[in-house]
Parts: structure tokens; sequence; C-alpha cells
């Protein structure tokens, strides 16, 4: 799809939808389900198997702006960590030979990150400034930001938009995350709470590259007689990598005492008993600002200490994004045969912005679990990209 056609897709089926019209029915699609006790051949016990992680990248701001006529780069983002206190900033210009350079003041911001990033892009530089100049702020007109820094090139980059629209509102979007590795490391969950789009009325915008002012790429229609650039921000993105692939020895989780409610590793189980069988009905994640990630299933997800052999069975899930019930959903399925269980989740339900095939759905984890004895659980997981 060409990015006029990808742009004008975005206009015409994003300005005019509201959140609730984006979500997956939560409720009505994960029905009342529960699972018959027959699935189960071996006694109940006190404990749990969890083979879910998730691993959040708390950002507190991020701004994009897409630009034109430049011979190296095409967009610049610029995104704030508040950590300890204070914000730091780190700066990502997109280049047109598909590398991407990264510029940040503090390792604070990158240390925890430089793996995941690379995980998702092979070509990718990391350069550490002494300073970057910055403003990104949003009052009662709109957004007021600025950026200047010095790339490795020893050449100035800046930029500068500030609307002048009262009021405006904002409303969130779950990313589209389609042109990612060919096995990627996990899930990619980008929501972006807050987001506005540059109303290019009454704005007052520029980027300069390597002292040339170029143009700020324009939305190719107009909305409601509205005019937008192709720059959008978020004032409260969440960042969520669900389920990183991992090989290696897990541990049953203890209910000592029996409860219907356990964190651990930083994640939330909420538990059902099922006769005696503790089952996964919900699982929550949170991060530094206190956003969850959360995902329901239906029936919950069986009891796999107990699981019975040469037995298949399925249920769907739902996921919850800072209490939006429905941003995507999908299905699981599992299988044992003798003391190995595999287990699948497919991403099959969602909205996105443009047309074709549902980039969620190019999604699917598999894991095998293979059970000993409680001493000694292995799984290897792991997620494919699926054509088609």
């Amino acid at each position: 799809m060409g990015i006029k056609n990808y742009i004008s897709s975005f206009i015409l089926r994003f300005s005019n939808v509201k959140l609730k019209e984006i979500l997956v029915d939560h409720h009505k699609y994960l029905g009342k389900r529960e699972n018959p006790l027959k699935i189960y051949d071996r006694p109940p016990k006190n404990m749990i198997l969890s083979p879910f992680n998730m691993i959040f990248d708390p950002i507190d701001r991020l701004l994009l702006v897409n630009f034109e006529e430049d011979p190296i780069y095409y967009s610049i983002e610029l995104q704030i960590f508040h950590k300890l206190d204070i914000d730091y900033p780190l700066v990502i210009m997109y280049r047109k030979d598909n590398m991407m350079d990264i510029y940040y003041t503090n390792e604070i911001v990158i240390k925890n990150r430089k793996k995941m990033v690379t995980d998702l892009l092979t070509s990718v530089s990391f350069n550490q400034l002494d300073d970057i100049e910055y403003k990104f702020q949003f009052d009662e007109m709109g957004l007021d930001a600025y950026l200047f820094l010095i790339d490795k090139l020893e050449k100035e980059i800046e930029f500068k938009i500030k609307e002048s629209t009262p009021e405006k509102e904002l409303t969130s979007i779950l990313t589209p995350i389609s042109a990612v590795s060919k096995k990627p490391e996990y899930f990619p969950i980008v929501f972006l709470k807050k987001f506005g789009m540059v109303i290019k009325k009454n704005t007052e915008i520029f980027v300069k590259i390597h002292g040339f002012l170029r143009k700020t790429t324009e939305m190719p229609i107009q909305m409601n007689k509205m005019s937008f650039y192709l720059a959008h921000y978020s004032l409260e993105p969440i960042i969520c990598n669900w389920n990183n692939i991992f090989s290696g020895n897990i541990n049953p989780i203890i209910l000592n005492p029996p409860t219907l409610n356990i964190s651990e590793e930083n994640i939330t189980f909420i538990l059902i008993r099922n006769s005696d069988y503790y089952e996964i009905k919900k699982i929550s994640g949170k991060d530094e600002q206190d956003y969850t990630v959360s995902f329901e299933f239906s029936p919950a997800i069986p009891n796999l200490l107990s699981l019975g052999s040469n037995l298949k069975t399925k249920g769907r899930f739902s996921c919850i994004i800072d209490k939006k019930k429905g941003i995507f959903a999908g299905e699981y399925y599992l299988t044992r045969t003798g003391d190995t269980i595999e287990f699948s989740i497919q991403p099959t339900k969602g909205w996105q912005l443009f047309p074709g095939k549902l980039w969620l759905k190019t999604y699917k984890w598999v894991s095998e679990i293979q059970i000993k004895d409680i001493g000694y659980i292995f799984i290897n997981s792991y997620w494919q990209r699926i054509k088609g």
C-alpha cells in the first residue's frame, strides 16, 4: 500500500470513529465458558503453572513528525522518560536507508531498551549526547513542542510545533506493529492514550535538517473541513511486551494459603476454583505509572499440572488496557500428550487503520511444556509470523 493510500485510509477510518466502535465486545466474545472436570485425570494441587510473562517499557510522552525532501531522514520521534523525578529525552531519527539513529543524554533511558530495539531492527545506531534541547507540553491550546540536537554527522536537527486549537479532544489507539522482525521476541503492545494528530490550521510548525527547512508532510485529504499534518503524539503511551520468548525451567506457583488472587514476578493472577482445581481466569501487569495490561480467558486456563493426557481443549481471551475492555482478542489451544503440553495463543480480532489482513493475526505464540515432575518443568516458547 502506498503512503498516500495509507494516510487516506487513516483519516477516513479513524477520524470518524469513537473508541467504543473499535473495541471487541469483550463480554459477548468471551461468553461464560467453563471447563468440564473430565479434562483432569490427576489429583488437584494447591498450585498453578503459568507460562506467561509481561515486560513494560514505560514512556511518559511521545511525538512523531514526518517531513519531505531530505536526502537522509524522513521522520523524527521524540520520547520523554520520567526517571527519578527527572525528565530525560530520547530521539529517534528514521532514515531512508532503513536505518535508525537513536540519540539520548542519559544511559538510564536506553540500558533496558537496547536489546528490545535490536530485536526489532538490525540497522540501528545508539548515540549519547551531552545535551538535547527540547520542550514537550500540552495545554488548553494543544501541543507545544520543540527539539534541537547535533546529530552524529555534527549537523543540526531542529523542529517546532505549536498548536492553537482550543479545547482539542484527544482519543486512544492501539498502534499497528506489522513491519517488525520475522522472528519476533515478543508480542508488541503499543497503546497510545491521549492520542492526537496535529491540525494544520493555526499551527506554527517547521522542521530544519542540517540547516535546511524541510516540508512537513501533510495528509492528502481533509476531514470535517480540517487539514492535518502527518504528525501525532501521545501524552500517555502504554507499551508492553507480552510473552517474551523463553527456554528453560519454570516453577509452579504455590498457593499457600489457598487464594484466588496472587502475584508472582510482576503478574497478578485472578483464579477460579473448579471443584478443587485452581484455574487462571485473568492475568494483569502494571507499569511504573500504574497503567495496566490484562488478559481475561474464557474458559479459564486449566490447571496445567493436572490436565489429562490425550486431551485437546481451547478457549478465548480478550485484552484489557487501562480498564478499556476488548482492545484485541483471540484464541488459545491446549493439547497434552503424556508429559508434554502444547500451548498456543493467536490474536484473531481487533481493529486497524488500514484495509487488508489484520496485523494481529500474523502473530502466533507457541510453547511446549514438559512436566516430568513438580521439581522439573521445562518450557520452550516462541512467536511465529504467519503469512497469507
